[in-house]
């Protein structure tokens, strides 16, 4: 167990503490790739921001126990027929969150401003292009896309800071 994690468990409650240990017990065998596939690490914010609102939300009160089962199906989750149950309810409950709550995905911003930046990079690049050479060359073009990719993931990457600060990706 890493010390961040029993650092983080001295602020929760105990139901928390519980949960968190039941999913260390099931998933103390796990690979990363499979800990990563089944969302653990998110089932457990789910389950701190739900406990967190469910003193205001009626919502958030009534994911806790379908949260409780979700933990009881990681053992079966290698069956697909388990997986997607799982995480139809895993997304609607992150979807709450995201409409609700204002918490966003990860790499929200980044995604979307790299795309954004792409796009006008490479335009941008095409219109100069023409205007020198008339006509539309390969090499301003890349470096334009390039360009535009990595202006646009500082940007959005810049953006998702105060998320980040304040714990609002899930």
């Amino acid at each position: 167990m890493s010390p961040f994690f029993l650092l983080k468990m001295e602020k929760n409650s105990d139901w928390l503490n519980e949960k968190y240990m039941q999913i260390e017990a099931l998933t103390k065998d796990f690979s990363i790739s499979k800990y990563n596939l089944l969302k653990i690490s998110f089932l457990k914010r789910l389950l701190e921001e739900s406990e967190i609102h469910s003193t205001s939300c009626l919502d958030c009160k009534q994911n806790l126990p379908e949260l409780e089962k979700l933990i009881g199906q990681i053992p079966m989750l290698d069956q697909i027929e388990y997986r997607a149950p799982y995480e139809r309810k895993f997304n609607a409950t992150r979807k709450h969150f995201h409409e609700k709550h204002k918490f966003i995905p990860p790499y929200y911003f980044s995604t979307r401003w790299s795309i954004f930046g792409v796009l006008t990079g490479g335009v941008i690049a095409s219109i100069v292009s023409f205007y020198f050479n008339s006509k539309i060359q390969l090499d301003p073009l890349l470096a334009g896309l390039a360009l535009g990719l990595i202006v646009g993931y500082i940007v959005g990457s810049t953006k998702e800071v105060s998320f980040r600060k304040s714990e609002k990706i899930i």
